[in-house]
């Protein structure tokens, strides 16, 4: 942590009351956009949508019309005051001149970005362009042949195809992806096709992410690191498989990135900090609206921040970065106004994948969660986090190198500025989970990949430049071409058995679909949620009657249970299934159907 920072070049005072009230203004605007356009029928409505969450739930909507209307007068009302605040303040002469300075320093920002990228030797547009082409075919191949999971389908059911509301204001698994999802409902205006609502947006964003990610690396390393570290992260098989599923991982991974960079450029080029902090600002607020766990990076950029100016005893930029962290805080809150209203504070942070676990199951977990998560995040689950000790060991060197004066002046300077934010985005995150004491799942923590990735990318290139030659590079481009390989090898595996696992679940509906009407128990998880995709799209017209668990009194004319399932669920035997296959058994009840009683050991 080496920043250098002007006191000269600090915004004013006045700049960061237009930026954090206007920012405000347009979180609330949004907040009373959704809100103001519903009328109660639809919040209503969405207390008869099923949704799966380990078994078929419908939303209790506990908000009465005469609360509903008032909460509707607050945030119109609210809106309009910030609005009218901060239209006010652009009547004083020193904000809009703080303004005017911002709008200078971001035309000098994107320029120089764009020297950066047009400066680039033929050699290096040419392995830059062969590596984006390569990596963009096979994002288009896997997003057509891989089959829809069960969270984007939910996501299509349950949330996108019921309007803006609904994406916006109810909140089970999986709509913890609010800001994806109203992408995609944007997309399903115009087309309400799976792919074009659900993987045409996430190519999209998956695509410009990594240039907008090249880009940041370019602007603060050297091309060899940029070029190394983005091909490593990209064809790591867990993000291609967020570049071809239509989730939020590859947004928030976007957002992530241009967290980290403002973060850099905020320290690193001090004559251009307010779109630095405007930068960390918007990025802060869509991240967390766009899955909650992007408070890791805020966080991560907060303390790292905190810590430099604290060391400097720079005590404005100190005051400037709580500021900021208040602003992220207000803004996500307000664009989760919605949510809280409809949902409730409980949907938001009782989820299972942030709920606490006591301190004698926590720690005993907690190394086992590390080595896996970190193998994946490098490539390979048993053994990759092997490689990232080694890393981390190996950079220890590199820097230890450029304090000491040798290694090359660019590189040198590329060390300094990406080196330690990287190292402490990378390992944060685990202190952060301790004092939550939760082991998310290593999607969670896809991000903190990246960061990794651009030390190994320094390093690679250090160690190039210490030993000149043909071979050396031939040898690295080996290296980088078999890990390319082997990952597209891992997730062709993936999508194959993810592709034939779906194929059954839609055959068995497809077979039930021809079947006389009857009540219909479905104890596989899987296939109890793509049933109720395939009853809403499939049958429009028809009247099923779907249950996840047994109800008291129910009489079921089809029991749908895994192969080999011995509980009360199937008949008892010689009894055989009517239907088949090594994902499910569908049984036949004798018409009119008998009880089925509840079976302890599926309840646990």
């Amino acid at each position: 942590m080496n920043p250098n920072l002007s006191p000269s070049s600090t915004p004013s005072g006045w700049f960061f009351s237009v930026l954090l009230l206007g920012t405000l203004a347009l979180c609330a605007a949004y907040a009373a956009l959704v809100l103001g356009q519903a009328s109660y029928a639809e919040v209503l409505a969405m207390s008869r949508i099923t949704y799966h969450e380990g078994g078929y739930k419908y939303l209790p909507v506990l908000v009465s019309a005469a609360e509903f209307a008032l909460a509707q007068r607050i945030v119109i009302i609210g809106a309009g005051a910030l609005l009218a605040t901060s239209l006010g303040l652009l009547l004083i002469g020193q904000a809009r001149g703080q303004l005017a300075a911002l709008a200078s320093e971001t035309r000098a920002a994107l320029t120089g970005a764009g020297r950066q990228l047009t400066a680039l030797s033929p050699s290096q547009r040419r392995a830059a362009g062969f590596s984006l082409a390569l990596l963009t075919l096979v994002r288009i191949y896997f997003g057509i042949v891989k089959s829809y999971h069960s969270e984007e389908v939910a996501s299509y059911d349950f949330f996108i195809s019921r309007g803006l509301l609904a994406v916006t204001s109810f909140y089970p698994i999986p709509n913890n992806h609010v800001l994806t999802n109203t992408l995609n409902w944007l997309f399903f205006q115009l087309n309400p096709s799976l792919w074009f609502t659900l993987r045409l947006p996430i190519f999209i964003v998956s695509t410009a992410g990594t240039v907008a990610l090249f880009a940041g690396l370019l602007r603060f390393g050297t091309f060899r690191t940029a070029l190394v570290a983005l091909t490593l992260f990209a064809w790591v098989q867990l993000s291609m498989y967020n570049a071809a599923a239509g989730r939020g991982y590859w947004l928030l991974m976007t957002l992530a990135g241009g967290h980290f960079f403002a973060m850099v450029a905020l320290l690193a080029r001090p004559e251009a900090p307010r779109v630095a902090w405007a930068v960390l600002l918007g990025t802060g607020i869509l991240g967390c609206f766009t899955v909650p766990s992007f408070a890791y990076v805020v966080l991560s950029a907060m303390s790292y921040l905190g810590l430099v100016f604290l060391r400097r005893r720079a005590w404005n930029g100190l005051g400037q970065t709580v500021a900021l962290g208040l602003g992220i805080a207000g803004g996500s809150a307000l664009l989760y106004t919605p949510l809280l209203l409809l949902s409730g504070w409980q949907r938001l942070l009782a989820n299972g994948y942030v709920v606490s676990r006591p301190w004698s199951a926590f720690f005993p977990e907690l190394p086992a969660f590390i080595w896996f998560t970190e193998g994946t995040l490098a490539g390979q689950r048993t053994i990759g986090a092997a490689a990232v000790g080694a890393g981390l060991i190996a950079f220890a060197w590199l820097w230890r190198a450029r304090v000491r004066a040798a290694l090359p002046p660019d590189l040198s300077m590329a060390v300094r500025q990406l080196g330690p934010p990287a190292l402490w985005f990378a390992l944060l995150p685990y202190v952060l989970l301790t004092v939550q004491r939760v082991l998310p799942p290593e999607r969670v923590l896809l991000y903190k990949a990246l960061y990794f990735f651009t030390l190994l990318g320094l390093l690679i290139d250090a160690w190039l430049r210490a030993h000149p030659g043909r071979w050396w590079p031939r040898l690295a481009g080996l290296g980088i071409s078999i890990f390319v390989a082997y990952q597209t090898f891992t997730m062709y595996k993936l999508v194959m058995a993810n592709r034939l696992y779906m194929e059954r679940i839609s055959r068995a509906f497809t077979w039930l679909q021809g079947q006389p009407p009857g009540r219909v128990l479905v104890s596989v998880s899987e296939t109890a949620l793509h049933s109720l995709y395939f009853a809403h799209t499939r049958t429009p017209h028809r009247s099923w009657q779907l249950d996840s668990s047994p109800q008291p009194g129910a009489r079921y004319r089809y029991v749908i249970v895994e192969p080999g399932y011995q509980g009360p669920y199937r008949p008892p035997q010689p009894a055989q299934p009517a239907y088949h296959d090594a994902t499910n058994d569908i049984y036949v009840l004798p018409a009119p159907g008998r009880p089925v009683p509840r079976d302890p050991v599926w309840e646990q």
